[in-house]
């Protein structure tokens, strides 16, 4: 590509996109290969960009796009068998897992102020059906290694690309792909958030689970036949299914991560909740952040004042406030296993 067709580029930024979108659907195999080969080969030195004209925050934005474009590229030879199984090298990697509803949209947005990070929310594809899969054991455990490491191909070149030193992947998708994961990434760190299942329950309950717009993958009783509420499912309240969920989750990723190395366990409320931020601080610890530099990007961003991802409206009371009869159905379902796992009161 030439260097005037590089300054067009930068000075029309939806070209890019249009390119990216609509051109390699209309050639052939051979020259989609041919152009997707030379166009990764040409923009393999990011110091070329570098010296191009412009300003800074137009030359971030150019940069932007075409890594976009090049993950785009980097996708169409994965699907052609072109990209090849690849060698994360001295990235240092971190999964941050959950049952979901833990604030990990916040960490993905946090960690990405930090230099020389990678910091992803549920990336494409976000192995949700994989591991809906997986837990049901509809796929075995060498194809769920085989379909991780094949879905962070495009990740690790990028976060080669992108000279990254530390990859970081808030993922609750991972629930039930712990062993797998670990067997991809035997040299990653495992940060698992877990949360009061009550206040998880009134999360779900003010999005649109288990109604009859979700859409979701969502895990459901009947789908695991030796289940106890398998038979009782469809009469159970959404409810009941949320607090249900919450166990079955929680309960998946408990199962692998008791025998995982390199990994801790953090709750929502000592990240959220505590006046110190305690777990945020235990996490970076564990990761390998100062604690200065991790104070720093707080106070800058401010991002700690702010909420992410938070539910638009909630439809049942703070769970202190249940009614008898509300309490008594999340306990018949997942108070066995608060009890067993966590020092939640239960009383209260």
């Amino acid at each position: 590509m030439s260097h005037s067709l590089i300054n067009l580029l930068l000075r029309n930024s939806r070209l890019v996109s249009m390119i990216a979108r609509g051109y390699l659907k209309r050639v052939s195999i051979h020259n989609k290969v041919y152009i997707c080969i030379k166009f990764r080969k040409k923009y393999r030195d990011r110091a070329k960009l570098r010296s191009l004209s412009g300003t800074k925050k137009e030359i971030s934005m150019y940069e932007n796009q075409l890594e976009h474009f090049i993950q785009r590229i980097d996708k169409k030879l994965l699907r052609y068998g072109l990209l090849g199984k690849q060698n994360w090298g001295a990235i240092d990697k971190v999964f941050i897992v959950s049952t979901g509803r833990t604030g990990t949209k916040f960490f993905a947005k946090f960690f990405s102020f930090f230099p020389s990070t990678l910091s992803l929310h549920e990336p494409n594809p976000s192995c949700l059906k994989l591991a809906v899969d997986y837990a049901q054991e509809l796929v075995s455990y060498d194809t769920a290694v085989k379909t991780i490491e094949e879905n962070r191909r495009v990740l690790g070149r990028s976060a080669k690309r992108l000279d990254a030193k530390l990859y970081i992947e808030s993922n609750n998708r991972f629930f039930s792909l712990l062993k797998p994961l670990r067997e991809v990434f035997p040299d990653a760190k495992i940060v698992y958030i877990v949360r009061d299942g009550r206040d998880y329950v009134r999360s779900g309950m003010a999005r649109w689970w288990y109604t009859e717009e979700d859409r979701g993958s969502r895990l459901r009783a009947d789908m695991f036949p030796s289940d106890p509420y398998a038979s009782k499912w469809e009469e159970m309240s959404r409810f009941e299914k949320i607090a249900w969920r919450w166990q079955k989750k929680d309960g998946l990723i408990n199962k692998n991560f008791q025998y995982l190395d390199n990994a801790i366990k953090v709750t929502f409320e000592d990240i959220f909740k505590s006046p110190d931020r305690k777990g945020l601080f235990e996490i970076t610890r564990f990761i390998g952040i100062p604690d200065s530099e991790v104070q720093y990007h707080l106070d800058e961003s401010k991002i700690g004042d702010k909420k992410v991802n938070t539910n638009r409206k909630e439809v049942i009371p703070k769970w202190q406030n249940w009614s008898d009869e509300m309490k008594h159905e999340f306990d018949a379902i997942a108070g066995e296993h608060m009890k067993l796992h966590y020092a939640y009161d239960l009383m209260s």
